[in-house]
């Protein structure tokens, strides 16, 4: 029971990585709020965390949003009264080539990625500071890092995300406040399958040295270990979650 009253927001939290995420720190004994824009989905999954004797809420948000961002702040303090981790898991994954790009497209995405991740930590980290302690852990890619054709904005965002983990790291240090960044490589979610076949999902998904593919449970471990009291003395990193192997 790593997070026993512990209280953890976890955006992006209605399905994939967020969901298992949020799951596994519920079986630890955390409190829960679930984030996302799909606010029926943020629901359900807190209804599968109040299975495991947690409390939970789900909250709609449009982390894009500053007025939506600051709403769920409200909710997370009226309903638990204080925030010990702040998972940043919510984004979008659109595909398009630099010269086809719209503007709109490539906004977006440095917008949800990227600046959900700074409103985010900003509506959080002052109360994390007045108790002088706090996890932070945003969801970059292994993409941020080697870059995928077709996917410009989205590397851009993910890269950005580690930048802004290890500045942050800095500042927060001297409150007790750790940030950190996981980079997973393809996972078994829905988000990839909305650019490629089913086929071509799977084979990226195999192309590991690993028996089994990438599941959201695989990186949700990595998440509950620097949420920890284990983690205490790391800060400023980012890790990657096999995804050195795929030809990006």
């Amino acid at each position: 029971m790593r997070f026993k009253n512990k209280v953890a927001v976890i955006t992006g939290g209605a399905q994939g990585i967020g969901r298992a995420i949020a799951l596994g720190m519920a079986r630890e004994g955390a409190k829960i709020v679930v984030a996302d824009l799909q606010s029926e989905k943020a629901n359900a999954v807190a209804g599968e965390v109040k299975e495991f004797g947690s409390e939970a809420r789900g909250v709609g948000v449009d982390v894009a949003d500053e007025t939506s961002v600051n709403q769920l702040a409200n909710a997370t303090f009226a309903a638990f009264g204080r925030v010990d981790i702040l998972v940043n898991d919510a984004g979008v994954y659109l595909k398009s080539s630099v010269v086809d790009m719209s503007e709109a497209d490539w906004d977006r995405t440095l917008d949800v990625n990227l600046g959900g991740n700074f409103l985010c930590c900003r509506a959080f980290v002052p109360a994390m500071r007045a108790q002088k302690s706090g996890r932070i852990i945003s969801m970059a890619s292994g993409i941020g890092h080697y870059g995928m054709k077709q996917f410009s904005h989205y590397a851009a965002s993910k890269a950005a995300i580690i930048g802004f983990v290890k500045s942050l790291a800095r500042e927060l240090g001297p409150d007790g406040i750790t940030v950190n960044a996981i980079c997973p490589g393809s996972a078994n979610t829905a988000m990839p399958r909305g650019h490629r076949s089913e086929e071509e999902v799977m084979q990226r998904l195999r192309s590991t040295p690993l028996p089994h593919v990438l599941e959201p449970e695989d990186i949700a471990g990595p998440v509950l270990f620097l949420a920890s009291d284990a983690a205490a003395y790391i800060t400023g990193q980012s890790y990657n979650i096999n995804c050195g192997t795929y030809m990006y």
